[in-house]
């Protein structure tokens, strides 16, 4: 075998691969949102495209060297922004506890952070103290903190992206979910739930709006009543309202609600951190809708968000702890037999 064939070999291998690769995963991902937006599966194909495209950006870039666009991917990729995340997350964190009450969702944007810093601290007396077991474990914990910094990735990317995505669908119906009265009065993050359901009701020529919520312990009266209440004050036609008031859960909101307007495509307004999950929910209870985000304070949205995350993980718990023993497990485990 030629020494010039085994140079074009290599760079059909090198080169030429990658660029295909990253042209079916485009494709396939982008047929596949088109079918339908509201797939958690579409979020990790997104970032596997990006990742794809931007390998092939870092070849083009090195004008076809794998090694130097191995590097500049690498630079790209560097751990300086994992420690930028870190310590937003902490300062975050710590905003967030001083302006809501103490709680572990609220505190997650903090412990996270705070995860994220032990893991890399921990690298130097793991290294000196020359155990292999020690560093196995740690190798361990670093794998699975790369796997859910992937998802996590995904997750938040896909999420903004889903919003853009079904900004302009068309919609007979809109659902506005409740988020807890403080006493009979509609508090701001509500109240932003609802002007965004009033807005969406005149922009997408919607013949409903529905106000879903039931009344909780704490409450003088029917989430969904004081959500109508607060819309007709606010310049909503009462003729066009429907207050939903015997739901408990998110489910049981687009359940009750959707048995409300019948068929036709419809709307969820919810918090913009809870909406691409909203939407999931609606997917797998069969429920003819998309679901857009109300605005809310910045400093609340990082441990919101990941709240978010933390659900989706725990409704695919299965899956994903097959796929985390998977990433996590064999390479640790490999080097201590080897090792041993």
């Amino acid at each position: 075998m030629s020494d010039s064939f085994l140079t074009l070999l290599v760079t059909v291998l090198a080169v030429v691969l990658p660029v295909v690769l990253a042209v079916v995963v485009t494709v396939f991902t982008v047929r596949r949102i088109r079918r339908d937006p509201r797939r958690l599966g579409n979020a990790y194909w997104l970032l596997a495209a990006a990742v794809s495209l931007g390998w092939v950006l870092a070849l083009a870039g090195s004008g076809g060297n794998p090694v130097f666009g191995a590097l500049v991917l690498a630079v790209v990729l560097s751990p300086l922004i994992t420690v930028v995340f870190a310590v937003f997350c902490v300062l975050n964190g710590a905003v967030m506890l001083r302006r809501e009450r103490f709680s572990l969702g609220n505190s997650l944007s903090l412990l996270t952070g705070l995860a994220i810093i032990g893991l890399l601290v921990a690298v130097w007396p793991v290294l000196a103290l020359h155990s292999l077991v020690l560093r196995a474990l740690w190798l361990a914990c670093l794998l699975a903190a790369a796997f859910l910094a992937f998802q996590f990735a995904a997750f938040l990317g896909y999420a903004r992206l889903y919003r853009w995505l079904v900004r302009d669908r068309p919609a007979d119906w809109v659902v506005v979910l409740g988020s807890g009265l403080h006493g009979s009065e509609v508090p701001p993050l509500l109240a932003s739930r609802i002007a965004t359901g009033m807005d969406e009701l005149t922009r997408r020529g919607a013949g409903r709006l529905v106000l879903s919520g039931g009344k909780g312990d704490d409450e003088r009266l029917a989430e969904g009543e004081a959500m109508a209440r607060w819309a007709a004050a606010h310049g909503a036609d009462p003729a066009v309202l429907t207050a939903e008031t015997d739901s408990r859960t998110t489910e049981e909101n687009l359940r009750f609600s959707s048995a409300l307007v019948g068929d036709g495509p419809g709307v969820i307004v919810t918090s913009n951190y809870h909406a691409f999950r909203a939407a999931l929910l609606a997917r797998r209870l069969g429920v003819d809708a998309q679901a857009v985000g109300a605005p809310t304070a910045g400093y609340y949205w990082p441990s919101a968000v990941l709240r978010e995350f933390v659900a989706v993980l725990r409704e695919y718990r299965v899956a994903n702890a097959v796929l985390l023993a998977l990433v996590a497990v064999p390479v640790p485990l490999v080097l201590v037999l080897v090792g041993s």
